[in-house]
């Protein structure tokens, strides 16, 4: 009887050290500030950055788009936030799917001739004033009724965060829209 106790006590020990051990990989820690490492190019000619503060629960995003190679001639700054969780593990090495939700969008016109050219001459937008679209949208960026999650991926090498490449119609809004591939990296600010 004393064998079979010591044996049962055993094994629950080991269950439990494998448990803790991380044998089954954890979800990344992505808490902090995550900024775009260099412009990254969106393949029309123009440039963009992404600025990303994770908690737990929430994040934010500041999406500039320059039109220059060196972000120095910005047009539009584009802001997002809401609730994000990981779902679980994916496919893709490395990688943890992960739902972001859009509670608000807001639109920064950062060049007054910018507007027009990026559809947005329609929208009442003043040039460094953010402009909350949410409910309206303007352009290309979508209320939130219509356009309200998008289904991501995130990764974590070291001091630099993945999120999944976007596709080239930008449309993550369902499971099967989720990206298949890592984009970018974004590096974690001290």
């Amino acid at each position: 009887m004393k064998t079979l106790q010591t044996a049962v006590m055993t094994m629950a020990m080991t269950v439990m050290a494998l448990a803790m051990s991380g044998c089954g990989a954890a979800a990344p820690e992505t808490k902090g500030r995550w900024k775009s490492v260099a412009p990254e190019a969106m393949g029309n000619g123009s440039f963009s950055t992404r600025d990303f503060t994770l908690t737990e629960k929430t994040w934010a995003l500041v999406f500039t788009i320059y039109g220059d190679a060196e972000a120095k001639q910005p047009l539009v700054a584009l802001g997002f936030e809401g609730p994000w969780k990981v779902t679980g593990p994916s496919k893709v090495e490395g990688a943890w799917e992960a739902l972001f939700e859009f509670k608000k969008k807001t639109i920064t016109l950062e060049n007054a001739g910018a507007a027009k050219n990026l559809g947005m001459d329609g929208c009442g937008l003043v040039v460094a004033q953010a402009k909350d679209v949410s409910e309206v949208g303007c352009s290309f960026v979508a209320p939130v009724e219509k356009y309200g999650r998008e289904f991501d991926l995130v990764a974590r090498k070291g001091e630099q965060l993945f999120l999944g490449a976007r596709p080239a119609d930008g449309d993550m809004g369902t499971a099967d829209k989720r990206p298949t591939a890592l984009g970018a990296p974004l590096a974690l600010l001290k």
